[in-house]
């Protein structure tokens, strides 16, 4: 993945991300909606990985009133967002394949639709499980590969190129919870389903959240085959007229012991 891409993509769209984060949020609440039922300490360190916005931070800090409670992102734009948000974080821009924190440090480390851009799930949790203090929790919430299987389709009617970000698996993320020191505590997969008035709605939503870098081969181009995608799309339509969009949800609690 070319994180300085991406890095661009949500620093463009943060101005606007709330307005379109509709399905973000949905998740985000269900992700959080989790959490009190896990053992944290008083005044605990937490930390949101790939704040964004900071959705999640308001609720973090009334809920638990953490001693030190931060956001980490790759964009300083979306940082800016986030203490507006929340002036309490202590914000960090960072790269989460290598999370700037020392062994044993958090007891709390939540992501909500971040860890899906990363290269590979190992390093992050090898990283992760190392940063966690005895006790600590990691929850995730990311997308799996039958996300926007829709559109993949559509654009594979078309030609042969990458149009759709390929996410990691299930197996991908269990394997790298088992090579760790981490515990699985909970796995959850859910199918959200957005429906739009036209496939082009969708592609102008993922222009807007910044959720549009592809990782494409060189000299790959799209624009003229955009009209033959939305054609192709039309056979995704609902009765009632409108184009489904599918988004498969991993929710991960991993703890260490």
């Amino acid at each position: 993945m070319n994180k300085q891409a991406i890095a661009q993509c949500f620093s463009r769209a943060a101005a606007q991300y709330d307005q379109f984060a509709h399905l973000q949020r949905t998740v985000a609440n269900r992700m959080l909606a989790g959490l009190p039922g896990l053992a944290v300490p008083s005044a605990p360190i937490i930390a949101d990985l790939g704040t964004g916005t900071g959705y999640c931070l308001p609720w973090l800090q009334r809920h638990y009133q953490p001693a030190t409670l931060y956001g980490v992102d790759l964009s300083e734009t979306m940082l800016a967002r986030a203490r507006q948000r929340t002036p309490q974080i202590t914000t960090m821009l960072a790269d989460l394949e290598q999370p700037p924190f020392a062994n044993d440090h958090l007891d709390l480390a939540v992501s909500s639709l971040a860890v899906q851009w990363l290269a590979s799930p190992n390093p992050f949790i090898s990283r992760m499980a190392a940063a966690l203090a005895p006790g600590g929790h990691l929850v995730l919430a990311t997308l799996g590969p039958k996300t926007l299987y829709e559109l993949k389709q559509a654009w594979a009617l078309v030609d042969e190129g990458d149009h759709v970000n390929r996410f990691h698996s299930a197996v991908d993320w269990l394997d790298a919870i088992w090579a760790s020191d981490l515990s699985l505590t909970l796995w959850r997969e859910e199918r959200l389903e957005v429906r739009y008035d036209s496939p082009l709605e969708l592609l102008r939503e993922l222009k807007a959240l910044g959720a549009n870098h592809v990782e494409r081969r060189q000299g790959q181009r799209t624009s003229n085959r955009i009209k033959p995608m939305l054609s192709a799309y039309d056979g995704f339509k609902r009765p009632d007229g409108r184009y489904p969009a599918t988004w498969e949800v991993f929710y991960i609690i991993a703890s260490k012991v």
